[in-house]
């Protein structure tokens, strides 16, 4: 991708030095990051597993070594989504909109004009263009999905296209852009937004179980609104490398991909829902199964046992190799037991 601005380069400052040496070492060291990090990531978040739930498994060695490429594929894919969820709506409006001849002229004699107002009007141009539109669309359309109004589909697209619209009009006016300029941002920034209000409400998923041990209906709500419109702060920030070509465009957002996963919960959930999603462990059982000769042969009163050899309403937290670790019972009065996985005859799960 071509520089945005056709003036020389100024001195490399030190994000440039950074992005220089990370595409350097990713060069030469491709190869062994694509062998290695899968299987060092899938045992990492294994080995955080089995640590916050007080256990260690037994399984055959080899059979561990498949899940470990697994789950580290599972783990990259949740940060990849997030990483294109951050690049593509904002390069997409960049190469559809900002980037055509005769706009990116007029932007650059309208940014030029007075010298001491350029950062400021650098500002204007994020907010009109990026912050702006995702903040406003994302918002509305989570103040809609909290009262339970319309069809969600037609509610997104309908405040999308509304946002686009405005901000179109307003970027035409204030900036002074060709006629009809408004259209081509509306028809370049309406997908993007709607990936927007995707990802920022996917991001709130993710940050309920923080958002839930809050105190008060008032101030959940208050701390949902806060997060979308967080997501959509950063996504806008992130987008502010396109202005820099396709490598700034990389690593402005991969690394604010990861710093709404550090802080939305979802690097510190990823063990559980890495687990979750490869069937291992951490779901809840309708029920469970077990051998006659278990419940006949041992002592059981520990064991919330019915009177069919069954177990109810239990979570699995781990199902895999010759022990399986359940845990029954309240949050404050939880119980975790392990029991021989050759005595469970089946388990019996919601897809819900």
């Amino acid at each position: 991708m071509e520089k945005w601005s056709d003036r020389p380069e100024p001195e490399q400052d030190s994000i440039d030095r950074a992005m220089a040496i990370s595409s350097t070492l990713f060069e030469k060291h491709a190869t062994q990051v694509a062998k290695f990090a899968p299987p060092a990531a899938g045992f990492a978040l294994f080995l955080l597993y089995f640590h916050t739930n007080h256990f260690y498994p037994s399984f055959d060695l080899l059979q561990f070594m498949s899940l470990l490429l697994g789950a580290g594929m599972v783990g990259f894919a949740i940060i990849a989504i997030l990483w294109i969820g951050l690049l593509l709506p904002g390069l997409w409006i960049f190469k559809g909109f900002v980037n055509q001849k005769r706009i990116k002229e007029r932007v650059v004699d309208w940014m030029n004009a007075d010298e001491r107002s350029k950062p400021r009007k650098v500002l204007i141009l994020i907010f009109l263009l990026y912050a702006g539109p995702y903040c406003t669309s994302t918002l509305g359309l989570t103040h809609l999905v909290l009262i339970q109004f319309g069809s969600p589909i037609i509610t997104t697209g309908g405040i999308s296209l509304i946002t686009a619209l405005l901000f179109g009009v307003l970027l035409q006016l204030l900036i002074g852009l060709p006629k009809f300029s408004f259209l081509r941002y509306v028809y370049n920034s309406w997908v993007p937004i709607i990936a927007m209000n995707g990802l920022a409400l996917s991001v709130m998923v993710d940050s309920a179980e923080l958002i839930n041990k809050l105190e008060g209906n008032q101030l959940q709500q208050t701390a949902i609104y806060l997060v979308t419109a967080g997501a959509c702060v950063v996504a806008a920030v992130s987008a502010m490398g396109c202005f820099g070509g396709l490598k700034y465009s990389l690593h402005f957002s991969l690394f604010f991909a990861l710093m709404i996963a550090l802080y939305s919960g979802v690097l510190a959930g990823m063990p559980e829902r890495v687990i979750q999603k490869l069937g291992l462990g951490n779901y809840l059982a309708q029920s469970i199964l077990l051998e006659a000769d278990y419940c006949t042969g041992h002592e059981l009163k520990e064991l919330p046992i019915t009177d069919g050899c069954t177990l109810k309403n239990v979570k699995v937290v781990w199902s895999l190799g010759e022990t399986m670790t359940l845990r029954f019972g309240s949050d404050t009065e939880a119980r975790q037991v392990q029991l021989p996985s050759r005595f469970v005859k089946a388990i019996i799960r919601s897809e819900k």
